[in-house]
Protein backbone atom coordinates (compact mmCIF):
# COMPACT_ATOMS: atom_id res chain seq x y z
CA UNK A 1 0.00 0.00 0.00
CA UNK A 2 2.85 2.26 0.95
CA UNK A 3 4.53 1.78 -2.05
CA UNK A 4 1.18 2.18 -4.05
CA UNK A 5 0.92 5.79 -2.82
CA UNK A 6 4.57 6.53 -3.22
CA UNK A 7 3.59 6.59 -7.01
CA UNK A 8 0.66 7.92 -6.75
CA UNK A 9 1.85 10.82 -4.95
CA UNK A 10 5.17 10.69 -7.44
CA UNK A 11 2.74 11.15 -10.10
CA UNK A 12 0.63 13.87 -8.97
CA UNK A 13 3.83 16.34 -7.85
CA UNK A 14 5.80 16.45 -11.51
CA UNK A 15 8.39 18.89 -9.57
CA UNK A 16 11.77 17.49 -7.65
CA UNK A 17 11.42 15.49 -5.05
CA UNK A 18 14.96 13.31 -2.98
CA UNK A 19 14.01 9.82 -1.83
CA UNK A 20 15.91 9.14 1.78
CA UNK A 21 17.58 5.91 2.48
CA UNK A 22 17.70 5.06 6.11
CA UNK A 23 21.09 4.23 7.26
CA UNK A 24 21.60 4.40 11.02
CA UNK A 25 24.60 3.52 13.67
CA UNK A 26 22.87 -0.21 13.74
CA UNK A 27 21.96 -1.98 10.74
CA UNK A 28 18.24 -2.97 10.21
CA UNK A 29 17.22 -6.25 8.90
CA UNK A 30 17.20 -6.41 5.31
CA UNK A 31 18.51 -2.81 4.46
CA UNK A 32 20.86 -3.01 1.20
CA UNK A 33 24.11 -1.69 1.46
CA UNK A 34 26.39 -1.09 -1.31
CA UNK A 35 30.50 -0.13 -1.52
CA UNK A 36 33.83 -1.44 -1.14
CA UNK A 37 36.73 -3.04 0.19
CA UNK A 38 38.42 0.01 0.83
CA UNK A 39 41.44 -1.53 3.04
CA UNK A 40 44.35 0.18 0.70
CA UNK A 41 43.21 3.93 0.97
CA UNK A 42 45.78 4.76 3.72
CA UNK A 43 48.84 2.68 1.91
CA UNK A 44 48.03 4.60 -1.24
CA UNK A 45 47.84 8.19 0.46
CA UNK A 46 51.13 7.71 2.77
CA UNK A 47 52.83 6.96 -0.90
CA UNK A 48 51.20 10.22 -2.48
CA UNK A 49 48.75 8.82 -4.65
CA UNK A 50 45.48 10.96 -6.02
CA UNK A 51 42.01 10.18 -7.06
CA UNK A 52 40.31 11.97 -9.74
CA UNK A 53 36.43 12.37 -10.01
CA UNK A 54 34.79 11.80 -13.60
CA UNK A 55 35.51 15.26 -13.87
CA UNK A 56 39.09 14.63 -13.58
CA UNK A 57 39.43 17.10 -10.07
CA UNK A 58 41.51 15.97 -7.28
CA UNK A 59 39.19 14.02 -4.81
CA UNK A 60 40.57 15.49 -0.98
CA UNK A 61 39.38 12.41 0.89
CA UNK A 62 38.14 9.32 -1.06
CA UNK A 63 35.83 7.85 1.75
CA UNK A 64 33.24 10.45 1.92
CA UNK A 65 33.80 10.86 -2.02
CA UNK A 66 31.90 7.25 -1.88
CA UNK A 67 29.33 8.23 -0.02
CA UNK A 68 28.31 11.13 -2.42
CA UNK A 69 28.14 9.05 -5.39
CA UNK A 70 25.58 6.83 -3.39
CA UNK A 71 27.92 4.34 -1.49
CA UNK A 72 26.63 2.86 1.90
CA UNK A 73 29.54 0.30 3.20
CA UNK A 74 33.18 0.05 3.04
CA UNK A 75 34.61 -3.57 4.13
CA UNK A 76 38.18 -3.64 5.48
CA UNK A 77 40.59 -6.17 6.66
CA UNK A 78 42.53 -7.12 9.33
CA UNK A 79 45.82 -9.66 9.82
CA UNK A 80 46.64 -11.11 12.82
CA UNK A 81 50.26 -10.24 12.36
CA UNK A 82 51.14 -8.55 9.13
CA UNK A 83 54.37 -7.96 9.67
CA UNK A 84 55.44 -11.58 9.28
CA UNK A 85 54.57 -11.20 5.08
CA UNK A 86 56.53 -9.56 2.96
CA UNK A 87 54.24 -8.39 0.53
CA UNK A 88 53.25 -4.47 0.87
CA UNK A 89 50.04 -4.87 0.37
CA UNK A 90 49.76 -6.90 3.40
CA UNK A 91 49.78 -3.81 5.56
CA UNK A 92 46.44 -3.77 7.66
CA UNK A 93 47.34 -4.29 10.90
CA UNK A 94 45.08 -3.24 14.23
CA UNK A 95 46.18 0.40 14.32
CA UNK A 96 45.66 0.76 10.62
CA UNK A 97 42.63 -0.58 10.61
CA UNK A 98 41.16 1.35 13.71
CA UNK A 99 42.22 4.04 12.32
CA UNK A 100 40.42 3.64 8.98
CA UNK A 101 37.29 2.25 10.38
CA UNK A 102 36.97 5.17 12.44
CA UNK A 103 36.88 7.33 9.18
CA UNK A 104 34.26 4.80 8.04
CA UNK A 105 32.34 5.46 10.91
CA UNK A 106 32.62 9.51 11.19
CA UNK A 107 31.89 9.69 7.49
CA UNK A 108 28.39 7.78 8.39
CA UNK A 109 28.71 4.95 6.70
CA UNK A 110 28.20 0.80 7.42
CA UNK A 111 31.63 -0.73 8.59
CA UNK A 112 32.26 -4.41 7.93
CA UNK A 113 35.54 -5.34 9.27
CA UNK A 114 36.88 -8.69 7.65
CA UNK A 115 39.11 -10.74 9.84
CA UNK A 116 41.31 -13.29 8.03
CA UNK A 117 42.72 -14.88 11.30
CA UNK A 118 45.66 -14.99 9.64
CA UNK A 119 49.59 -12.93 9.07
CA UNK A 120 48.74 -13.33 5.36
CA UNK A 121 46.02 -13.75 2.36
CA UNK A 122 43.57 -15.85 3.69
CA UNK A 123 41.41 -17.94 1.01
CA UNK A 124 40.33 -21.42 -0.42
CA UNK A 125 44.34 -22.12 -1.14
CA UNK A 126 45.82 -21.08 2.25
CA UNK A 127 44.57 -20.70 5.59
CA UNK A 128 47.81 -20.27 7.42
CA UNK A 129 47.56 -20.27 11.63
CA UNK A 130 49.55 -16.80 12.74
CA UNK A 131 52.60 -17.42 13.70
CA UNK A 132 52.15 -16.82 17.49
CA UNK A 133 49.21 -19.37 17.62
CA UNK A 134 51.04 -22.12 15.82
CA UNK A 135 52.39 -24.27 18.96
CA UNK A 136 48.49 -24.05 20.17
CA UNK A 137 46.13 -27.39 20.05
CA UNK A 138 42.93 -27.26 18.60
CA UNK A 139 41.29 -26.67 22.30
CA UNK A 140 43.80 -23.56 22.21
CA UNK A 141 43.42 -22.71 19.04
CA UNK A 142 39.16 -21.86 19.77
CA UNK A 143 40.46 -20.51 22.49
CA UNK A 144 42.21 -17.99 20.90
CA UNK A 145 40.14 -17.09 18.52
CA UNK A 146 37.20 -16.17 21.37
CA UNK A 147 39.76 -14.08 22.91
CA UNK A 148 41.50 -12.39 19.75
CA UNK A 149 38.20 -11.78 18.22
CA UNK A 150 36.79 -10.06 21.87
CA UNK A 151 40.36 -8.10 21.93
CA UNK A 152 40.06 -6.52 18.18
CA UNK A 153 36.19 -5.87 18.57
CA UNK A 154 36.35 -4.04 21.83
CA UNK A 155 39.36 -2.37 21.06
CA UNK A 156 37.58 -0.71 18.04
CA UNK A 157 34.18 -0.04 19.75
CA UNK A 158 36.27 1.67 22.80
CA UNK A 159 38.19 3.93 19.19
CA UNK A 160 35.09 4.70 17.73
CA UNK A 161 34.86 2.27 14.82
CA UNK A 162 32.11 -0.01 15.68
CA UNK A 163 31.88 -2.38 13.10
CA UNK A 164 27.89 -2.74 12.40
CA UNK A 165 29.08 -6.42 10.60
CA UNK A 166 31.73 -8.85 10.74
CA UNK A 167 33.39 -11.43 9.31
CA UNK A 168 35.05 -14.11 11.09
CA UNK A 169 37.17 -15.44 8.43
CA UNK A 170 37.87 -14.82 4.70
CA UNK A 171 36.70 -17.24 2.22
CA UNK A 172 36.60 -20.45 4.39
CA UNK A 173 35.16 -22.50 1.86
CA UNK A 174 37.66 -25.51 3.02
CA UNK A 175 37.65 -24.60 6.48
CA UNK A 176 40.40 -22.31 8.38
CA UNK A 177 43.01 -22.26 10.51
CA UNK A 178 44.76 -25.35 8.30
CA UNK A 179 47.22 -27.37 10.40
CA UNK A 180 50.22 -27.61 7.74
CA UNK A 181 53.32 -25.99 7.25
CA UNK A 182 52.67 -24.08 5.00
CA UNK A 183 49.14 -23.17 5.32
CA UNK A 184 48.06 -24.06 2.07
CA UNK A 185 45.70 -27.40 1.27
CA UNK A 186 46.47 -30.91 2.13
CA UNK A 187 48.08 -32.64 -0.94
CA UNK A 188 46.51 -35.80 -0.03
CA UNK A 189 42.91 -36.64 0.91
CA UNK A 190 45.06 -38.72 3.83
CA UNK A 191 45.69 -35.45 5.28
CA UNK A 192 42.47 -33.95 5.39
CA UNK A 193 41.39 -35.03 9.20
CA UNK A 194 44.99 -34.03 10.38
CA UNK A 195 45.14 -30.48 8.83
CA UNK A 196 41.17 -29.59 9.79
CA UNK A 197 40.54 -29.55 5.91
CA UNK A 198 36.31 -29.70 4.84
CA UNK A 199 35.65 -31.87 2.13
CA UNK A 200 32.89 -29.41 0.82
CA UNK A 201 32.11 -31.42 -1.89
CA UNK A 202 30.94 -33.93 -0.52
CA UNK A 203 27.18 -33.94 -0.06
CA UNK A 204 27.70 -35.92 3.11
CA UNK A 205 28.79 -35.10 6.44
CA UNK A 206 29.80 -37.89 8.12
CA UNK A 207 32.92 -37.60 5.30
CA UNK A 208 34.23 -34.77 7.35
CA UNK A 209 32.98 -35.30 11.09
CA UNK A 210 36.42 -34.58 12.32
CA UNK A 211 36.85 -31.36 10.05
CA UNK A 212 33.08 -29.94 10.48
CA UNK A 213 33.21 -29.90 13.96
CA UNK A 214 36.55 -28.05 14.44
CA UNK A 215 35.14 -25.62 12.18
CA UNK A 216 31.76 -25.22 13.75
CA UNK A 217 34.11 -25.57 17.53
CA UNK A 218 36.18 -22.23 15.91
CA UNK A 219 33.27 -20.10 14.59
CA UNK A 220 31.27 -20.46 17.64
CA UNK A 221 34.50 -18.87 19.53
CA UNK A 222 34.73 -16.78 17.64
CA UNK A 223 30.97 -15.44 17.12
CA UNK A 224 31.06 -15.71 20.67
CA UNK A 225 33.81 -13.17 20.83
CA UNK A 226 31.95 -10.62 18.52
CA UNK A 227 28.94 -10.93 20.38
CA UNK A 228 30.68 -10.96 24.35
CA UNK A 229 32.62 -7.93 23.08
CA UNK A 230 29.64 -5.58 21.94
CA UNK A 231 27.68 -7.04 25.38
CA UNK A 232 30.82 -6.24 27.62
CA UNK A 233 31.14 -2.74 26.04
CA UNK A 234 27.40 -2.12 26.65
CA UNK A 235 25.89 -2.31 23.73
CA UNK A 236 23.78 -4.94 22.62
CA UNK A 237 25.15 -7.95 21.15
CA UNK A 238 22.60 -8.71 18.11
CA UNK A 239 23.16 -5.28 17.06
CA UNK A 240 26.11 -6.32 14.92
CA UNK A 241 25.39 -9.14 12.28
CA UNK A 242 27.85 -11.49 11.83
CA UNK A 243 28.94 -12.81 8.34
CA UNK A 244 30.64 -16.33 7.28
CA UNK A 245 32.23 -16.22 3.70
CA UNK A 246 33.15 -18.20 1.19
CA UNK A 247 34.20 -18.14 -2.28
CA UNK A 248 32.94 -21.34 -4.48
CA UNK A 249 30.16 -19.35 -6.19
CA UNK A 250 30.61 -22.25 -9.28
CA UNK A 251 29.56 -24.76 -7.34
CA UNK A 252 25.91 -24.36 -5.79
CA UNK A 253 26.28 -28.05 -4.51
CA UNK A 254 29.06 -27.19 -2.53
CA UNK A 255 28.65 -23.96 -1.22
CA UNK A 256 25.27 -25.69 0.18
CA UNK A 257 27.25 -28.58 1.81
CA UNK A 258 29.50 -25.97 3.72
CA UNK A 259 26.55 -24.51 5.46
CA UNK A 260 24.59 -27.25 5.65
CA UNK A 261 27.28 -29.01 7.55
CA UNK A 262 28.30 -25.93 9.52
CA UNK A 263 24.81 -26.48 10.73
CA UNK A 264 24.73 -29.85 11.44
CA UNK A 265 27.82 -29.47 13.37
CA UNK A 266 25.94 -26.94 15.75
CA UNK A 267 26.95 -23.71 14.51
CA UNK A 268 24.50 -21.43 13.68
CA UNK A 269 25.73 -18.32 15.34
CA UNK A 270 25.66 -16.06 12.33
CA UNK A 271 22.97 -13.85 10.30
CA UNK A 272 24.59 -13.76 6.61
CA UNK A 273 25.93 -15.35 3.98
CA UNK A 274 28.70 -13.52 2.42
CA UNK A 275 29.96 -14.50 -1.03
CA UNK A 276 33.08 -13.97 -3.57
CA UNK A 277 32.02 -13.73 -6.76
CA UNK A 278 34.09 -13.21 -9.66
CA UNK A 279 32.74 -14.19 -13.34
CA UNK A 280 36.44 -15.09 -14.96
CA UNK A 281 36.48 -17.65 -12.13
CA UNK A 282 33.36 -18.59 -11.23
CA UNK A 283 31.38 -18.43 -14.22
CA UNK A 284 28.50 -16.50 -15.72
CA UNK A 285 25.41 -15.04 -13.64
CA UNK A 286 23.30 -18.18 -14.35
CA UNK A 287 25.77 -20.12 -12.20
CA UNK A 288 25.14 -17.53 -9.03
CA UNK A 289 21.42 -17.96 -9.74
CA UNK A 290 21.38 -21.16 -9.51
CA UNK A 291 23.57 -21.01 -5.76
CA UNK A 292 21.20 -17.63 -4.42
CA UNK A 293 18.06 -20.01 -5.57
CA UNK A 294 19.63 -22.90 -3.73
CA UNK A 295 20.63 -20.86 -0.46
CA UNK A 296 17.55 -18.64 -0.58
CA UNK A 297 15.46 -22.09 -0.37
CA UNK A 298 17.67 -23.86 2.68
CA UNK A 299 19.07 -20.98 4.15
CA UNK A 300 16.15 -18.78 4.12
CA UNK A 301 16.77 -16.85 7.53
CA UNK A 302 19.74 -15.86 6.26
CA UNK A 303 20.93 -12.29 4.35
CA UNK A 304 23.28 -13.22 1.29
CA UNK A 305 25.74 -10.35 0.12
CA UNK A 306 28.39 -10.21 -2.79
CA UNK A 307 31.48 -9.31 -0.24
CA UNK A 308 33.86 -9.07 -2.89
CA UNK A 309 33.19 -8.80 -6.83
CA UNK A 310 35.32 -7.27 -9.55
CA UNK A 311 35.64 -6.84 -13.33
CA UNK A 312 39.03 -6.19 -15.42
CA UNK A 313 39.53 -2.97 -17.06
CA UNK A 314 42.99 -4.46 -18.32
CA UNK A 315 44.70 -7.68 -19.44
CA UNK A 316 41.96 -10.64 -19.11
CA UNK A 317 43.57 -13.05 -16.97
CA UNK A 318 45.80 -15.80 -17.86
CA UNK A 319 44.31 -17.55 -15.20
CA UNK A 320 40.34 -17.35 -15.98
CA UNK A 321 38.51 -20.57 -15.79
CA UNK A 322 36.09 -18.83 -18.52
CA UNK A 323 36.46 -16.84 -21.66
CA UNK A 324 34.68 -13.27 -22.27
CA UNK A 325 32.94 -15.57 -24.84
CA UNK A 326 31.82 -17.98 -22.55
CA UNK A 327 30.67 -15.08 -20.59
CA UNK A 328 29.57 -12.13 -22.40
CA UNK A 329 30.86 -10.73 -25.75
CA UNK A 330 29.96 -6.79 -23.77
CA UNK A 331 31.87 -7.84 -20.84
CA UNK A 332 35.05 -7.09 -22.85
CA UNK A 333 38.46 -5.95 -20.11
CA UNK A 334 37.85 -2.62 -20.25
CA UNK A 335 36.08 0.13 -18.74
CA UNK A 336 33.32 -0.47 -20.98
CA UNK A 337 33.33 -4.11 -20.23
CA UNK A 338 33.38 -3.16 -16.54
CA UNK A 339 30.52 -0.53 -16.57
CA UNK A 340 28.24 -3.39 -18.77
CA UNK A 341 29.21 -6.24 -16.26
CA UNK A 342 28.11 -4.38 -12.89
CA UNK A 343 24.87 -2.91 -14.88
CA UNK A 344 24.28 -6.55 -15.27
CA UNK A 345 25.36 -8.07 -11.77
CA UNK A 346 23.30 -5.38 -10.09
CA UNK A 347 19.77 -5.68 -12.88
CA UNK A 348 20.49 -9.75 -11.68
CA UNK A 349 20.44 -9.04 -8.71
CA UNK A 350 17.11 -7.76 -8.05
CA UNK A 351 15.46 -10.90 -8.88
CA UNK A 352 16.83 -11.81 -5.46
CA UNK A 353 15.50 -10.24 -2.51
CA UNK A 354 17.82 -12.22 0.31
CA UNK A 355 20.83 -10.81 -1.07
CA UNK A 356 21.21 -7.41 1.13
CA UNK A 357 24.70 -6.31 -0.01
CA UNK A 358 26.72 -5.61 -2.57
CA UNK A 359 30.71 -4.87 -2.31
CA UNK A 360 33.65 -4.22 -4.95
CA UNK A 361 36.99 -6.02 -4.40
CA UNK A 362 39.69 -3.03 -4.10
CA UNK A 363 38.16 0.11 -6.30
CA UNK A 364 40.87 1.99 -5.18
CA UNK A 365 43.26 0.12 -7.15
CA UNK A 366 46.18 2.59 -8.39
CA UNK A 367 48.44 -0.57 -9.22
CA UNK A 368 52.03 -0.42 -7.78
CA UNK A 369 51.71 3.56 -6.34
CA UNK A 370 52.82 6.23 -6.90
CA UNK A 371 56.46 5.35 -5.44
CA UNK A 372 55.92 1.37 -6.33
CA UNK A 373 55.67 0.18 -3.20
CA UNK A 374 51.82 -0.38 -2.27
CA UNK A 375 51.88 -4.02 -4.14
CA UNK A 376 53.98 -6.26 -5.45
CA UNK A 377 51.38 -6.46 -8.80
CA UNK A 378 48.82 -4.95 -10.46
CA UNK A 379 45.17 -6.34 -10.17
CA UNK A 380 43.71 -4.61 -13.00
CA UNK A 381 40.47 -4.56 -10.97
CA UNK A 382 39.48 -1.25 -9.81
CA UNK A 383 37.61 1.97 -10.96
CA UNK A 384 40.61 4.06 -11.40
CA UNK A 385 43.39 3.52 -13.80
CA UNK A 386 46.89 1.87 -12.89
CA UNK A 387 50.09 3.83 -13.32
CA UNK A 388 53.12 5.69 -12.41
CA UNK A 389 51.61 9.19 -12.33
CA UNK A 390 50.90 10.88 -8.86
CA UNK A 391 47.26 11.10 -10.47
CA UNK A 392 45.01 8.63 -11.05
CA UNK A 393 42.02 9.26 -13.73
CA UNK A 394 38.61 7.34 -13.08
CA UNK A 395 37.68 4.65 -15.50
CA UNK A 396 34.57 6.66 -17.03
CA UNK A 397 33.33 4.53 -19.81
CA UNK A 398 33.22 5.27 -23.49
CA UNK A 399 29.60 5.60 -22.61
CA UNK A 400 29.90 8.04 -19.93
CA UNK A 401 29.31 5.92 -17.37
CA UNK A 402 30.87 6.62 -13.78
CA UNK A 403 31.42 3.32 -12.20
CA UNK A 404 31.35 4.67 -8.79
CA UNK A 405 27.99 5.91 -8.72
CA UNK A 406 26.65 3.04 -11.10
CA UNK A 407 27.64 0.67 -7.98
CA UNK A 408 24.99 2.41 -6.16
CA UNK A 409 22.41 1.57 -8.43
CA UNK A 410 22.07 -1.58 -6.24
CA UNK A 411 19.89 0.29 -3.57
CA UNK A 412 16.69 -0.09 -4.07
CA UNK A 413 13.45 2.26 -2.67
CA UNK A 414 12.90 -0.66 0.24
CA UNK A 415 13.17 1.96 3.83
CA UNK A 416 12.52 4.82 2.25
CA UNK A 417 11.83 7.19 5.27
CA UNK A 418 10.26 10.15 3.34
CA UNK A 419 9.90 12.79 0.42
CA UNK A 420 11.81 16.17 0.68
CA UNK A 421 10.72 18.41 -2.02
CA UNK A 422 13.63 20.29 -3.87
CA UNK A 423 13.80 23.52 -5.79
CA UNK A 424 13.21 23.17 -9.40
CA UNK A 425 16.69 23.92 -10.70
CA UNK A 426 18.97 21.66 -10.13
CA UNK A 427 22.47 22.73 -9.77
CA UNK A 428 25.64 20.60 -10.03
CA UNK A 429 29.33 20.61 -7.74
CA UNK A 430 32.61 18.82 -7.77
CA UNK A 431 30.82 15.65 -5.93
CA UNK A 432 27.11 16.56 -6.82
CA UNK A 433 26.92 16.03 -9.98
CA UNK A 434 23.72 13.92 -12.02
CA UNK A 435 23.52 10.46 -13.09
CA UNK A 436 21.26 8.18 -14.55
CA UNK A 437 19.99 5.32 -13.45
CA UNK A 438 22.57 3.40 -15.58
CA UNK A 439 25.73 5.98 -14.00
CA UNK A 440 26.15 7.93 -16.64
CA UNK A 441 26.75 11.92 -16.09
CA UNK A 442 23.92 14.26 -17.00
CA UNK A 443 24.61 17.67 -18.15
CA UNK A 444 21.04 18.77 -19.24
CA UNK A 445 18.73 16.44 -17.70
CA UNK A 446 15.01 16.15 -18.57
CA UNK A 447 12.27 14.88 -16.59
CA UNK A 448 12.97 11.75 -14.99
CA UNK A 449 14.62 9.88 -12.37
CA UNK A 450 18.18 10.56 -11.47
CA UNK A 451 20.71 9.84 -8.87
CA UNK A 452 22.87 13.28 -6.80
CA UNK A 453 24.74 13.21 -3.83
CA UNK A 454 23.61 9.47 -3.42
CA UNK A 455 19.95 9.95 -3.78
CA UNK A 456 17.27 9.11 -6.14
CA UNK A 457 15.53 12.08 -7.43
CA UNK A 458 12.88 12.92 -9.38
CA UNK A 459 12.37 15.70 -12.05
Amino acid sequence: MMKRLLLLVLCAFPSLFTIHYSLGNTVAAQSRFVGGDLSMIPAYEQAGDKWLDASGTVITDLIPYVKSQGWTAVRVRLFVDPSQDTDPSVCQDLAYVLSLGKRVKDAGLCFMLDLHYSDTWADPSTQKIPASWTDHSRAALASQLYTYTHSVISAMIAGGATPDYVQIGNEITYGLLWDTDTGKYPSSSSQYVAAGYCPTWSASYSDGTSQWQRTASFLNNAAHGVRQSFADSGLDSMQVRIVVHTEMGNATRNSDNFYRHLRTAGFTNFDVIGLSYYPFWHGPLSVLGSLLATLGKDFADKEVQIVETAWYNNWYPSDANYTIAQLNSNWTANAQGQANFLRDLIAFLESYSSVTGLYYWMPEECGNGYQKTVMKNWQNRGLWQNGSSQRHAMLVAPDGTNPVALLSTFLSTDGIEGIESLPHSITSSQHHSLYDLSGRRIEKPVRGIYIQNGRKVLR
